[in-house]
C-alpha cells in the first residue's frame, strides 16, 4: 500500500474529491514522521550496509491496511468526523516504573548467541571487515544482559519465551555489533564509514539519545495490543532509558533498562491501545545515575 499517493476517488464533487485527497496525503505523511534517523542517516551519508529493526509499522498486524473492506485500497469517507477520544495527558509521576533488566548473562551464553548472530552479519558489513562467527571467540563484550520479554514481541501476544539476551560487542577489526538473542539488530564498521562510531553518532547535551522505533498493534480478542520497541544510543552520562505508551484509555507503566556503554534496547506494550493518529503517543526519557530525569520527549505513532 503506497501511503504517499492518495487512493482514487469516485467522480463526485471535484472540489470535495480534491479536499479528500489532500487530507489523506497529509495524514499519511504525518503518520510516517520519524524523529530518530541514526541508522538510516549513517547508511546514506557513509554508504554503510546496515540491518535495523527500526521501521515504523503503519498497518495493523494481521490486517490488510485497507480500512476493513478487504480490497487493499482505502476508500474515501463520505464525511470526516474527528474522534471524540483524545490521548490522555497522564503526568509522568502517575505511572509506576517497571524494570526489564533480569541480570547479566554468562560468558558462555553470550558467546553462543554471538556466534549465531554473526552468521547473519557478514552480508550486512561486507568487505573489508566482514564479521564472522569466529569473531565471537575474540570479541570485546561491552554488555550481555537478559531482558524481560513483553507481549507483542515478534508479533506474539503470549511470548514463547520469558527473556531475551541483549549484547553489544566489538570485533578484533573494530566492528561494533548489537544483537538480540541470535538476531542482528545494529552494526557499525568504521572502515566503511570512514570515521569512528563515536564521531558518527549525532548526539549532544540537548539531544542525548537517538535511535530507531518499531510500532505495531496486534488483534487481541475484541481489542488490540500495542507494542513498541526502541533500539538506541546515548550520551555517556545517561544511565537509564524508559518508555511508556499513552492512549485514549490512560497510560502504561514506564518500562526501563539500564544503559551500558551508551546503547541499549527497550520495549513497552499495552492492551487496549491502538496505533492510530491522535489516539496514542509514546513518551521516552533519559535518567542519570542518581535517578534524575535529564531529558524527555514524545514519539507519535
Amino acid at each position: 500500500m503506497n501511503l504517499t499517493t492518495p487512493p482514487p476517488v469516485e467522480e463526485i464533487d471535484r472540489d470535495y474529491a480534491d479536499r479528500i485527497r489532500g487530507r489523506l496525503v497529509e495524514d499519511a505523511r504525518s503518520s510516517r514522521r520519524r524523529r530518530f534517523v541514526w541508522v538510516p542517516a549513517l547508511a546514506a551519508a557513509c554508504g554503510i550496509a546496515v540491518i535495523t529493526i527500526g521501521v515504523v509499522v503503519l498497518t495493523r498486524t494481521g490486517g490488510d491496511g485497507s480500512g476493513g473492506d478487504g480490497s487493499g485500497v482505502a476508500s474515501a469517507p463520505a464525511t470526516i468526523t474527528p474522534s471524540p477520544a483524545q490521548v490522555q495527558k497522564v503526568p509522568a509521576g502517575k505511572s509506576r516504573q517497571v524494570s526489564l533488566d533480569l541480570g547479566p548473562a554468562s560468558g558462555a551464553e553470550a558467546k553462543a548467541a554471538a556466534r549465531q548472530c554473526l552468521q547473519k552479519s557478514a552480508a550486512a558489513t561486507g568487505a573489508p571487515n566482514p564479521a564472522t562467527p569466529a569473531d565471537a571467540e575474540t570479541a570485546t563484550v561491552h554488555q550481555a544482559r537478559w531482558l524481560k520479554v513483553l507481549p507483542g514481541q515478534d508479533g506474539e501476544l503470549r511470548p514463547a519465551r520469558d527473556r531475551m539476551l541483549l549484547q553489544t560487542f566489538t570485533t578484533r577489526r573494530n566492528v561494533w555489533v548489537e544483537c538480540l538473542d541470535s538476531q542482528l539488530a545494529d552494526i557499525f564498521d568504521p572502515a566503511l564509514a570512514g570515521t569512528s562510531r563515536e564521531k558518527a553518532l549525532p548526539l549532544n547535551a540537548a539531544e542525548p539519545i537517538n535511535g530507531s522505533w518499531t510500532i505495531r498493534d496486534l488483534p487481541d480478542g475484541r481489542s488490540t495490543l500495542l507494542f513498541t520497541e526502541f533500539t538506541f544510543v546515548t550520551m555517556p552520562d545517561v544511565a537509564r532509558v524508559e518508555i511508556r505508551i499513552r492512549w485514549t484509555g490512560g497510560a502504561s507503566p514506564w518500562y526501563g533498562v539500564a544503559v551500558v556503554n551508551g546503547s541499549g534496547y527497550v520495549t513497552a506494550s499495552q492492551p487496549g491501545a491502538i496505533h492510530e493518529k491522535h489516539a496514542m503517543e509514546i513518551d521516552y526519557r533519559t535518567l542519570d545515575k542518581a535517578g534524575r530525569v535529564t531529558s524527555s520527549d514524545i514519539e507519535y505513532g
